[in-house]
């Protein structure tokens, strides 16, 4: 399992003290794991609304003041109780409203109809009948009168649980349900509105999150419920996973086999849920997370108290990089983990930025040595070097940390062991742990690569900072990377443009795609076929990609995505648009079918900042 410094709960506890702890007469909320429903023999449920204490980080951290839900006679729980019963059949629910606002409950019938709310007035007691004719997951969620999903606060945030249905010709099997929850608000904070937020899987935090355990080879299957207001592209370190159902709060699609592309990171928007399934081949810790930075590294846990640098770094330095929505699961195996020896060596530098970006403020980068183990002047660029590896050819590469604080770097998509994967604390087995690289000091770690395709590496300590300031690029693993021609193939990495100095909660205002806020031009021949390759990776920002003139897509062919090569069904052609989270590769086939001129766009999905470069298709001259 997992050994975690005492530093890094020590940095846990104090984030929350920041949000005035209530009066103890409430009852303290129990963190819900969701392994057992609150349907028994009798299909008859009491749900009552109340307020309550919610310790995210455990029962010796401190308490929040929020609203939950009890059943029957029992403690309130953190998310609410799980449904879950068999299709077909009627279940009687009792609500009951013990708070002083009147309550509208969504979702209770499961329909994913606007219609689908019981409205409790301040002490009102109703009984609603139920019968669940359709399977699946579903979300139930409690707000004020009139409020919407989105519109939820701090208090009412909790009030959110999960339905699942099971199909009664199917072994229900072994899956788990995990509902992500927040609590939001803004408070003024030196005369600055700032974001004080607290994000939960099941009740709880990380570093206090149920620690997962499985046998290598198990088969794993999870159903995640994002009650959240807020997406969460969410990434799995060490395996693939296949999504074979989304829905929101008003459909559902599932996707038959044929259809499941192998992912890394899947984007779950608010409201939405999904079922998963993966294989773990390889032993050791691993962790399954949002790739926000901010959800897991800052304002939805921890760094709300530190509001000034210097106490910042000071945290920083105690050893805590990873906070809120994180699980951590350990495959085991009783085959020890072999020694490797590496045919390749590599030396990645990490160090300041050698020049300031544009707009002044200095960034953190990565520099590629050469054979005789120098860096070029002005080496430290944003992004990183491409890495061109061999398939299956095992490099060693050596990390060499001149920064003026810890840091780690995470293979992103690689199906490697878990060491050289990159968390700190976390990765490794047996006792063999991975642990940050202090500033000044080096680590070597080796891995081989066993699939082409285009993946990417970063910082993982400090995400929001490191990220932002610089610390990612690509990977491009290849059958044969002497084939590699740039002329043909194009890599866009879209990532960070500096260190905000903004208030905490709030998106950084840069992006850059391959290092530039105006890249050079991309240029094309009518019949010629080109392969368009997209990382994502700003920590903020989930973006838009389009191909073609201001009114028309061009039609481009998906033939990746994370890494993984698309089931055949999938490489058909489509309009030439593409949606990425944090986290998130895909890769496109694109032939033009006419010259002329054309806008290869980039922009955040809300407002935020876009990049646009000009791609000129020219027609093939008679031979």
């Amino acid at each position: 399992m997992f050994s975690l410094p005492l530093g890094l709960l020590w940095g846990q506890l104090l984030v929350s003290s920041a949000v005035p702890t209530p009066p103890r007469a409430a009852p303290v909320a129990a963190p819900n794991d969701n392994r057992t429903t609150v349907v028994g023999t009798v299909p008859a449920v009491a749900l009552t609304l109340v307020e309550a204490l919610w310790k995210p980080e455990g029962g010796q951290g401190p308490a929040l003041n929020v609203w939950a839900m009890t059943s029957s006679d029992s403690l309130p729980v953190v998310p609410s109780p799980l449904i879950r019963m068999a299709r077909g059949r009627t279940l009687q629910l009792r609500l009951t409203n013990t708070l002083r606002d009147t309550i509208d409950v969504h979702g209770l019938r499961a329909t994913r109809e606007a219609n689908d709310v019981v409205v409790l007035l301040p002490g009102e007691s109703r009984t609603i009948s139920v019968t669940y004719g359709r399977s699946g997951q579903f979300l139930y969620w409690g707000g004020r009168h009139g409020q919407s999903f989105d519109d939820r606060g701090w208090e009412e945030g909790q009030l959110t649980g999960a339905i699942v249905v099971d199909d009664p010709q199917q072994p229900r099997g072994g899956d788990r349900v995990f509902v992500v929850t927040e609590s939001f608000k803004f408070e003024e904070v030196a005369g600055r509105r700032e974001v004080v937020s607290q994000l939960a899987v099941n009740g709880l935090s990380w570093p206090h999150t149920e620690p997962l355990r499985y046998a290598m080879g198990d088969s794993v299957h999870w159903r995640w419920l994002n009650g959240a207001t807020i997406p969460h592209p969410m990434h799995l370190h060490g395996f693939y996973y296949r999504v074979s159902a989304m829905t929101t709060l008003a459909a559902e699609t599932r996707t038959p086999p044929a259809r499941q592309p192998l992912v890394v990171t899947q984007y779950l928007p608010p409201g939405n849920t999904m079922q998963m399934a993966f294989l773990p081949t390889e032993p050791g810790n691993w962790v399954f997370h949002c790739h926000f930075a901010q959800h897991v590294n800052g304002v939805s846990t921890a760094d709300t108290v530190y509001r000034d640098a210097e106490r910042r770094m000071a945290y920083t330095l105690e050893g805590r990089h990873m906070s809120g929505l994180v699980m951590g699961l350990t495959v085991t195996s009783p085959e020890p983990t072999p020694e490797r020896a590496a045919t390749r060596h590599l030396r990645l530098f990490m160090d300041k930025k050698s020049t300031p970006f544009t707009h002044g403020g200095e960034g953190v980068a990565f520099a590629l040595a050469d054979s005789t183990g120098a860096v070029a002047q002005n080496g430290f660029r944003v992004p990183a070097p491409v890495l061109l590896l061999k398939r299956g050819e095992r490099v060693a590469i050596t990390l060499v940390n001149r920064l003026p604080q810890a840091t780690s770097v995470h293979w992103h998509g690689l199906e490697i062991e878990s060491y050289p994967d990159g968390v700190p604390h976390v990765s490794g087995r047996d006792g063999k742990l991975l642990h940050p690289i202090p500033a000044g000091d080096s680590l070597t770690v080796n891995f081989a690569p066993p699939r082409s395709g285009t993946f990417m590496y970063h910082s993982h300590f400090s995400e929001a900072s490191q990220m932002n300031g610089g610390m990612y690029g690509a990977i491009l693993v290849l059958d044969d990377p002497a084939r590699y021609s740039p002329a043909t193939d194009h890599l866009f990495v879209i990532g960070g443009g500096g260190i905000p100095a903004v208030p905490l909660g709030t998106a950084s205002p840069w992006g850059l795609v391959n290092g530039r806020t105006s890249p050079p031009p991309v240029s094309m021949k009518v019949g010629e076929r080109h392969r368009f390759r997209f990382a994502s990776i700003h920590p903020d920002w989930e973006v838009r990609v389009t191909l073609g003139t201001l009114t028309q897509a061009m039609a481009w062919t998906p033939v990746a995505k994370d890494g993984a090569e698309l089931p055949a069904v999938l490489r058909t052609p489509v309009p030439a648009t593409w949606m990425g989270g944090p986290g998130e590769t895909a890769d496109f086939e694109v032939t033009p079918s006419r010259p002329g001129d054309y806008l290869l766009q980039v922009r955040t999905e809300s407002s935020g900042w876009s990049i646009v470069i000009p791609v000129t298709v020219k027609a093939v001259g008679p031979r």
